[in-house]
């Protein structure tokens, strides 16, 4: 009897433990995402106090706010990971991005605030930047298949969508004012749906060659694995860099792998980057080969500067550098020149040297050889550009936290220290130079005590 007594009980418990996940199983259909209490909700979903950005004569302000968190369904969205990049692949984008979601003007002297009409439905705006006469605002709006380029007029408070084919702001998300009524930016070459499909099979191995060169390098996430991987790479990143003249667009050169873009001082001349294969599968995208090279606003090649191996062989440890050309940019106080440094230590910053850096500029049409400005002491940081005959020069070391202000004459070539401190000082930091705009249109340090003035008042 005992054992029957048993055995009947232990049919009952197996009768309920099958009976339970079923209750369990039934139980989880038709759920939704919960909110915790609302004092919680409203305390993290609080509004960010708005961005605020002024234009340089300080009659009108720009207000943008920003989601504090991503929505479920931004989180949703595919993502690609590839050459150190993350990628949506269906708009030619980044993905979880902090998008701005509401934007409006307000005018100074009156106090009055403008809602601005003609915005997308749905607000997901970037990359807001100001005309150079200050009266348009240009902003991206990243759609759920394609970026647009939106400008608002700053005297009818109105935003109108300028370009007609979908903007490629994988590498870089920046449009660029060319001049008041002009914009510079990339757009994609095919749409999303013709992106290469995932073979069942790979084309081959996957091979990496060792040259028998010792290279220490850092560990990066997303990686190119495969010739797969290079393909969507290529596909995604290759775009074509046109001018949009008050709504008409007209292409610049040919389609290439855009590092970045940047316009002469005087209109005439691109300075770009321009990743080219072999890719790697040791960096990401901006670590890959490339050259830098002038082209005029025709597309026309005028002079490459740099053919840049990849980024494989950059030794690692504080201060130490590619042996290679870099930081190329232009002068802001004149109309086209390029300057760039180079290091003069092999880039191994333990080799007992006087100087470790020069910099050296090329001016228009870059037929000369190049001219050394000044040489560094420690590596090479910046330069602030002023006039003729001033221009503030960094350099520092991070392995030793030192950075060095220095004043530089470029007529003469008289390079003078001003100071010298350690970096984790914050209290022993002058600070940055006042600015205005030059001739060209460029931020360049005030150097008369009236136009210095006239800013201070401006602020008072």
């Amino acid at each position: 009897m005992l054992i029957r007594y048993k055995s009947n009980n232990m049919k009952k418990l197996l009768l309920l433990l099958l009976i339970i996940p079923a209750i369990s199983a039934f139980s989880q259909t038709g759920l939704s995402y919960k909110l915790p209490p609302k004092e919680i909700v409203d305390l993290l979903l609080a509004k960010q106090t708005p961005n605020v950005s002024v234009d340089d004569e300080g009659k009108w302000m720009l207000f943008t706010e920003s989601n504090s968190y991503p929505s479920v369904a931004e989180l949703a969205e595919p993502e690609l990971r590839v050459a150190g990049l993350r990628i949506d692949p269906n708009n030619f984008g980044p993905t979880r991005q902090n998008f701005i979601n509401n934007i409006w003007l307000k005018n100074i002297s009156s106090g009055k605030e403008y809602k601005i009409s003609g915005l997308p439905a749905t607000l997901m705006a970037g990359n807001v930047t100001w005309s150079p006469d200050d009266k348009k605002i240009a902003f991206t709006q990243t759609n759920n298949n394609r970026v647009d380029l939106y400008v608002v007029d700053i005297a009818s408070q109105k935003a109108v969508k300028m370009n007609k084919q979908p903007l490629n702001i994988v590498l870089s998300s920046s449009c660029q004012w060319y001049d008041n009524n002009t914009l510079l930016y990339k757009i994609a070459l095919k749409p999303a749906s013709a992106a290469p499909l995932k073979p069942l099979m790979p084309a081959g191995p996957a091979v990496q060659e060792n040259l028998g060169k010792v290279a220490p390098s850092r560990t990066y996430e997303d990686l190119i694995k495969s010739q797969y991987d290079e393909q969507l790479f290529e596909f995604y990143s290759t775009a074509q860099l046109v001018k949009n003249i008050n709504g008409a667009e007209s292409k610049i050169g040919q389609p290439a792998i855009y590092g970045s873009i940047n316009v002469s001082p005087d209109k005439k001349y691109l300075l770009l980057r321009i990743i080219k294969k072999p890719f790697s599968y040791l960096v990401p995208a901006f670590g890959f080969p490339a050259v830098v090279a002038v082209i005029d606003m025709n597309g026309k090649l005028v002079k490459q500067l740099a053919d840049l191996p990849s980024a494989e062989l950059a030794p690692a440890g504080f201060d130490n550098v590619q042996n290679v050309p870099r930081g190329f940019d232009w002068r802001d106080d004149d109309p086209a020149t390029v300057y760039w440094a180079q290091p003069l230590d092999s880039g191994m910053i333990k080799n007992k040297m006087q100087y470790h850096d020069v910099v050296y500029e090329s001016p228009a049409p870059f037929t000369g050889q190049p001219k050394e400005l000044f040489k560094m002491e420690m590596r090479y940081r910046g330069v602030q550009w002023g006039n003729s005959t001033l221009a503030l020069v960094i350099e520092g070391l991070s392995g030793k936290q030192l950075t060095r202000t220095n004043r530089y004459n470029s007529s003469t070539g008289q390079l003078e220290k001003l100071w010298e401190r350690n970096t984790t000082d914050a209290y022993s930091n002058p600070g940055f130079p006042f600015t205005e705009k030059n001739k060209f249109g460029r931020d360049v340090i005030i150097i008369s005590f009236g136009a210095l003035m006239k800013i201070i008042l401006k602020l008072l």
